[in-house]
């Protein structure tokens, strides 16, 4: 049961991605097989070709875990943990906790707060959100019911988020902008973020960017991954000042962006103008 727990979040990804892996290891499975025939009929020259692709193939299957591991297992990284510090969270603030899934995260925030409140909001939506590795990950997650009060769980959407306006000091977004195929809602989403916030709230943001060590990991699937320059600018595009930035290893990118108090906000439409006159 200690080791389960150890490597709970890395069981949790192999769940969700299990074709993926299944496809992987019967692609070793059969190349062994492939050169174990070829040495019997005499083919030697298929059988450095078939164990340079094994190689590749195991290669990417490791290094895909080991960078899960360091993810998503509790004592790697804990970017939700990161996020939580550089917003300078207090016991006693009330924040939010944008999710698609994921709730033992929002569970560990939850448990940092003394008579401060997190509220877990699930804006998952099948039409935006068609990716069946996350509708896997949704069906093994920790559902939750009791009176801890620190905690609130509600069901919102991308448009309308069920918290008043200018409420809550942070929102946290853990790899949840990336699930959504069309920017569009990703600008929306941030809009209504920038809603609840508090004038100097703060948006916390973690996502996997194309980095070396992403590359080495993810292969050619880190060309489905922003840049972290393109997650500033859609920051920005949404009226947010980003503020700060930590890379955590190489493998997720954590950015601290603040909702404008009024002086600064009356200064980012002058600058806006001034651009576009010119």
């Amino acid at each position: 049961m200690k080791s389960k727990g150890r490597y709970r979040g890395t069981l949790q990804y192999l769940y969700a991605h299990g074709p993926l892996y299944l496809t992987l290891y019967g692609g070793v499975v059969a190349l062994l097989i492939g050169m174990g025939l070829a040495a019997q009929r005499g083919w030697l020259a298929f059988v450095p070709l078939a164990l340079a692709f094994m190689i590749i193939v195991l290669y990417f299957l490791l290094a895909s875990l080991w960078a899960a591991h360091h993810l998503f297992d509790p004592g790697g990284l804990q970017p939700h943990h990161v996020l939580f510090d550089m917003a300078q969270l207090r016991e006693t603030d009330d924040f939010a906790f944008v999710a698609l899934h994921g709730r033992s995260q929002a569970i560990e925030l939850g448990r940092r707060l003394t008579t401060g409140q997190i509220a877990v909001l699930d804006v998952y939506n099948p039409q935006l959100n068609p990716s069946r590795v996350l509708a896997r990950a949704r069906s093994h997650t920790v559902s939750l019911s009791g009176s801890d009060p620190r905690f609130v769980w509600r069901n919102g959407s991308i448009s309308l988020l069920p918290l008043p306006n200018e409420s809550v000091t942070a929102v946290i977004l853990l790899q949840t902008l990336s699930q959504f195929p069309q920017k569009g809602d990703c600008e929306v989403l941030l809009k209504e973020v920038r809603r609840i916030l508090i004038p100097g709230g703060r948006v916390l943001l973690a996502e996997r960017v194309r980095t070396q060590n992403n590359w080495l990991a993810l292969g050619p699937a880190a060309l489905s991954l922003e840049t972290a320059q393109q997650w500033r600018d859609l920051l920005r595009r949404a009226g947010f000042i980003v503020r700060n930035e930590q890379n955590l290893a190489g493998l997720i990118h954590c950015l601290r962006a603040d909702k404008p108090i009024p002086i600064e906000a009356q200064q980012m439409q002058l600058d806006l103008r001034l651009t576009s006159d010119e």
